[in-house]
């Protein structure tokens, strides 16, 4: 009796308002198609609801629909939150998501993790104090050589420190320079403490080198939300998964729809797509070379969206109950996701 008079009360036609987002909602041969748009459309049978359907964009065109007065029911995958609560109502949760990560098909190539590893400051400053090392011993080498050795190591300036830049380079590249030789007590000390100074700065620019490269290898991969601070995420504007971001003050590219994320991370504008768990699977089954990595995070559940104070909620509450108990919810998610949990 009471269900009959809320559906008495209830609008003859519902303005159901829904949003492209595969596989809950979706068009497929000119039909309205999902798991969300099946599970409504039994739902309306059930409880005797007649029902239109409108297509927008994004989730928060759905939630300002409901609070204007211009749907009566929102059907997507739409996450029940605080925030939401404050200016809509919902149904009961019919769907267990969460937040995942969906990133491209591998990291850097070796030549771009050596690129990235040799052009940074700490990297210049080292080649910065081995150039005036080399300067400095060129110069000193000369000044002691100039004289008693002017064959190898002419007077002139520029032509003597140019000869000992040579023997310098040589001595640290190749640890010798056969054809060039100091002969006094000053120049051969000088190019002892060369030799010794050319080692040491070669094996620390080498162990720099390797160590960063090893690092780099090691963390340059996402493998969960840990991951995220330091990369360029993107997600659907106004989702919850925005929220998330933001609030750990991840660098975020916000865009009006996943698809466009998709396509973002294929162009390698964005490292990794955060969003709802269950599309970013069906996405990544569907063949492409994107796969989801981690946990999920963020646990949240989808409901039907509502005008605040609705009388629609008891009734669709009670429909979706039975439609739990008989078994139905069961059959339509192993229909989309292969699973009945």
């Amino acid at each position: 009796m009471i269900l009959a008079l809320l559906l008495l009360a209830a609008p003859n036609v519902l303005r159901v308002y829904t949003k492209p987002i595969e596989p809950f909602s979706y068009k497929k041969d000119g039909a309205d198609a999902g798991f969300s748009i099946e599970l409504w459309d039994r739902v309306a049978k059930e409880a005797g609801l007649k029902y239109e359907t409108t297509w927008v964009k994004t989730v928060p065109e759905l939630i300002a629909a409901l609070e204007a007065g211009k749907a009566d029911v929102a059907v997507a995958a739409i996450s029940i939150t605080s925030e939401r609560e404050k200016v809509i109502d919902f149904s009961q949760p019919y769907y267990e998501s969460g937040l995942q990560i969906l990133v491209g098909p591998g990291g850097q190539s070796s030549a771009a993790t050596l690129v990235n590893t040799l052009f940074t400051w700490d990297f210049a400053r080292l080649l910065g104090m081995l150039a005036l090392a080399l300067f400095v011993s060129s110069n000193l080498l000369w000044w002691f050589e100039r004289r008693n050795n002017e064959e190898n190591f002419p007077r002139p300036y520029r032509h003597g420190v140019w000869e000992s830049l040579w023997w310098s380079s040589s001595v640290l590249i190749t640890g010798g320079c056969e054809n060039k030789t100091p002969t006094g007590i000053g120049g051969r000390m000088v190019a002892v403490v060369w030799m010794l100074t050319g080692i040491l700065l070669v094996s620390y620019i080498t162990a720099s080198v390797t160590s960063a490269m090893t690092v780099k290898s090691l963390t340059s991969g996402i493998n969960g939300p840990s991951d995220l601070p330091g990369q360029i995420v993107g997600t659907p504007a106004g989702s919850t998964a925005e929220r998330y971001l933001l609030d750990h003050k991840i660098e975020t590219r916000s865009f009006p729809s996943v698809d466009e994320a998709y396509v973002a991370l294929a162009a390698k504008q964005v490292n990794a797509v955060v969003y709802d768990a269950p599309v970013l699977l069906y996405h990544a089954a569907k063949g492409g070379q994107e796969r989801v990595v981690g946990h999920r995070f963020e646990r949240q559940n989808y409901g039907i969206g509502l005008q605040e104070g609705s009388k629609l909620r008891k009734p669709i509450n009670e429909t979706l109950l039975k439609l739990t108990e008989t078994g139905y919810i069961s059959e339509l998610r192993q229909k989309y996701f292969g699973d009945t949990d």
